[in-house]
């Protein structure tokens, strides 16, 4: 027999604040620097207590505080990464080369790269011929 998921409640609690938060999100067109800048933030008490789940459930396997505090912090980053993913997935397509007028602005002109000093020398020094041998 399977031993219950201890962790189940407060995860499905915790995934379920994202959900929500990505769908009206998604629903009411929320810019995506305002999403990256909100979303952190959100579902922070689900956060915590699915947190204190994990690390209760790996060290009652008898692993580490800190592997246990480690196995926590990554199931965490993996649920909000898979939610940040839906949300960037529901945004529009912008066609090649037309980037949305804010953002465009928001972004410096790149420079152009420099060239590398081996290239540039290359181009302005012939290559070197082979000697001709007297006959």
């Amino acid at each position: 027999m399977q031993p219950a998921d201890t962790t189940r409640a407060s995860r499905e609690a915790f995934t379920t604040c994202l959900r929500t938060y990505v769908d009206r999100s998604v629903s009411a067109r929320m810019p995506v620097a305002e999403f990256t800048t909100a979303y952190p933030t959100q579902c922070s008490p689900q956060e915590q207590a699915y947190r204190e789940a994990v690390i209760r459930r790996e060290t009652a396997s008898r692993m580490s505080a800190a592997d246990a505090r480690e196995s926590a912090t990554m199931e965490i980053d993996d649920a909000r990464t898979n939610f940040r993913e839906r949300y960037e997935m529901a945004q529009p397509a912008t066609p090649p080369g037309a980037a949305p007028a804010a953002q465009a602005a928001a972004q410096p002109a790149a420079p152009t790269p420099a060239q590398p000093a081996a290239q540039t020398a290359a181009q302005q020094t012939p290559a070197p011929q082979p000697a001709s041998s007297p006959n």
